[in-house]
């Protein structure tokens, strides 16, 4: 995340580099760009779950060209609940508040949800190359494997509106 932040503020243009040598307006453009990031990590995520969902469907498609049938209806979950969790990651609250917000998000607090938006990440990962590591035949405990590591995941995602409640709520100090 840091290092996403650091390439957005070397992208600045001219007119916000002057404008954040306005007192109090650095802190708006920060939060800004942290928004920026956040938005663009949470995309990055929601498509590398939509790839590892295309590559379970691409399995699929050879398990029932090869006759493979047994076990297309776990294989079917899944896919729906990976894509639940792309779209949960894609439309979650932001890691930020505006400037005239109420209540403030601050950089320690933002740094609880980036360490849970690592977490995040790393299970993506996870998942992914569990899918790529399905057997060419549609064997029962793989796929139930597969599917309860995406309940997992969905699951750990609900932590991550709690992390937000939990931060939010502390805001504005």
């Amino acid at each position: 995340m840091d290092r996403g932040l650091d390439s957005a503020r070397g992208r600045r243009n001219l007119l916000e580099r002057i404008t954040s040598k306005i007192p109090g307006f650095s802190g708006y453009l920060e939060r800004e760009m942290r928004r920026e990031v956040d938005k663009m990590q949470r995309d990055y995520l929601a498509g590398q779950v939509d790839r590892a969902r295309q590559a379970l469907q691409a399995r699929v498609r050879d398990w029932s060209r090869s006759g493979n049938l047994a076990n297309l209806d776990l294989a079917s979950s899944a896919d729906k609940l990976l894509d639940r969790f792309a779209n949960r990651i894609r439309h979650a609250d932001y890691g930020y508040t505006g400037f005239f917000d109420a209540v403030k998000i601050w950089e320690e607090e933002l740094d609880r949800l980036y360490e849970f938006d690592l977490a995040l990440a790393e299970g993506v990962e996870e998942l992914a190359s569990r899918i790529e590591s399905l057997p060419r035949a549609a064997a029962e405990d793989d796929v139930r494997a597969l599917l309860e590591a995406v309940e997992e995941a969905d699951r750990g995602f609900d932590e991550r509106a709690t992390v937000f409640e939990d931060v939010t709520r502390k805001g504005g100090r």
